[in-house]
């Protein structure tokens, strides 16, 4: 960069490449989810084994606490960023050249271990340089990535399997993230993160409440979420194209989700924001009830569904950044690791689920967890302070 940047012109230009490398992170993880079945094919295995995979992809985040607490605290957010963008790139790899289940698995591992590393150094380095009355904004655009995994990665990705084979996004993505990893490098700050994000972490009733709050909604979506590509090509006969196609219609909801954070939860405050969505997804959720058999009917109550919970984790995003300023790089560490678990275990229990009740079964398991998490927030939670 030019050293006439300013240090608003250069954090935007960082911005922007962390939000460039976040979509092709999220577009990785989440065409998964339509192409589920073509994927297990691809290796000859089960729907549930297939169902493992993304199970062993969110466990391997149980270790991100450890990776900022050494490689975030001691490096600085650039070099945990740069990792974790290495790593993800050669899970990707991995994942890709094997075509077995073991080499998935390992693959599916080191992206699960990957991702949370990068997303919390990422957030933590845009954290440290934009204040809390407008975190939810900044913040917001980098987090819009997830619907965009959707909207651009997942049909990208169907035409890529479809011209090509399962393995194929993989190598893409692959290659993409190893040339963003060494532009991270080069271009974001080498400094260390402030000193009021590098403390020890207090724990308390608040903290520990929305740990809890933030694992019930995941699980939720997880439960959900793992199956919905099976519920489609079973249930109404969508090829692997059309399964993309579905794939814009969710990330179209998601984007307004994400969207309306941007616009609103600054001005609504976090907490209520976080509960207005965890309420819609809950609506959402319960509709797909009756709409297990109606293709229209069921898009929508998902695409509610969906939308609440991405207004929801991106209003809960600031929050978790300023409920422990003196440790904001740890709590973002253990939130990844409880919504991990609870994804995890989403991800296990989702097929089986699906096989058993059907979709029914899934959605009144994600609409009871998100008015769970609901009660929790609104009893222990509390709104933070606006920051210095």
């Amino acid at each position: 960069m030019s050293e006439r940047t300013g240090p608003r012109e250069r954090l935007t230009e960082q911005l922007l490449l962390l939000t460039f490398a976040r979509l092709t992170v999220n577009s990785a993880v989440r065409f998964v989810y339509p192409f589920l079945g073509a994927i297990s094919r691809g290796l000859g295995i089960s729907i549930e084994q297939a169902g493992f995979l993304v199970s062993a992809r969110w466990a391997a985040g149980l270790a991100t606490p450890l990776v900022t607490g050494t490689v975030g605290r001691r490096q600085g957010h650039r070099r945990q960023v740069t990792i974790g963008l290495a790593l993800f790139s050669l899970g990707a790899a991995v994942a890709a050249s094997f075509g077995t289940f073991a080499g998935a698995i390992t693959g599916f591992a080191a992206m699960g271990l990957a991702k949370p590393s990068f997303d919390v150094a990422a957030q933590s380095y845009l954290a440290d340089r934009v204040p809390y009355e407008r975190r939810a904004r900044s913040l917001g655009v980098f987090e819009m990535t997830w619907a965009g995994g959707f909207l651009i990665g997942a049909p990208a990705a169907g035409w890529l399997i479809a011209n090509g084979d399962w393995a194929t996004p993989f190598w893409v993505f692959a290659a993409i993230l190893l040339a963003a990893a060494l532009g991270s490098w080069v271009s974001l700050d080498g400094s260390r993160s402030s000193p009021r994000a590098v403390g020890k972490l207090d724990w308390d009733a608040s903290a520990l409440s929305l740990l809890a709050v933030m694992s019930l909604f995941a699980g939720g979506a997880e439960v959900l979420f793992v199956v919905f590509g099976v519920w489609l090509e079973t249930s109404f006969g969508l090829a692997i194209v059309a399964l993309g196609a579905m794939s814009v219609f969710i990330g179209v909801a998601e984007l307004a989700g994400e969207g309306a954070t941007v616009a609103v939860t600054d001005r609504i405050g976090k907490r209520r924001a976080l509960a207005v969505g965890l309420a819609l997804s809950a609506v959402g959720y319960a509709l797909l009830i009756p709409g297990e058999d109606s293709l229209v009917l069921g898009l929508g109550a998902l695409g509610l569904g969906l939308a609440g919970f991405e207004f929801a984790i991106l209003s809960s995003v600031p929050l978790q950044t300023e409920l422990k300023p003196g440790a904001r790089a740890q709590l973002l560490s253990w939130t990844v690791v409880s919504m991990g678990v609870a994804r995890a275990i989403g991800a296990a229990v989702g097929p089986g689920l699906y096989g058993s009740f059907g979709l029914a079964g899934n959605a009144i398991l994600g609409a009871i967890l998100n008015v769970a998490a609901i009660v929790i927030l609104l009893r222990w939670v509390e709104e933070p302070g606006p920051s210095d």
